[in-house]
């Protein structure tokens, strides 16, 4: 087994998946049904970026990205997104996490599938909350398959 898919398999295991070698496009369907009681972000941005088509080769352990059209649109453009924010670190602050449009249940996954996660690199320190919250950036599509990245919002300020 590759480090990358052993990497994905450790990932996998803390996330509730069966196995590496058939595992979830991202959070395991269990964790994800009970998080449909759970809020969302009613962003209609969410639904456009879901049109993304996400795969992932288990031999390479790489998530790839396919954009439509209309995601490819908002390459560059300064956006405003709600959602939950996830701590890459310990920190109470920080300039750089993740924007999901689920509300985080595991410290491990993020909550969804690759389309449904933004990165997040602020220029100032931002104070992380379980709330729902809003940034206004620039977005960018980015390809990091290693991690299932694949938007991301540079620049980023809270917005009022």
């Amino acid at each position: 087994m590759n480090a990358r898919l052993a990497a994905l398999a450790c990932v996998l295991t803390l996330c509730g998946a069966a196995s590496a070698e058939d595992p979830p496009l991202g959070q395991p369907a269990e964790e994800r049904d009970a998080q449909a009681a759970l809020p969302r972000s009613p962003d209609e941005i969410w639904a456009t970026l879901a049109a993304t088509k996400i795969d992932i080769d288990p031999d390479k352990g790489l998530f790839t990205a396919v954009h439509p059209a209309e995601v490819k649109a908002l390459a560059g453009r300064t956006l405003t997104i709600a959602g939950f924010t996830m701590p890459l670190d310990t920190d109470e602050t920080s300039r750089h996490f993740l924007l999901t449009r689920n509300t985080p249940v595991c410290a491990f996954c993020p909550p969804g599938e690759p389309d449904e996660v933004i990165e997040v690199w602020s220029d100032e320190p931002v104070k992380l909350t379980y709330d729902l919250a809003a940034f206004t950036g620039r977005f960018e599509l980015i390809d990091n398959g290693e991690q299932g990245l694949f938007f991301q919002l540079k620049n980023a300020a809270p917005a009022p």
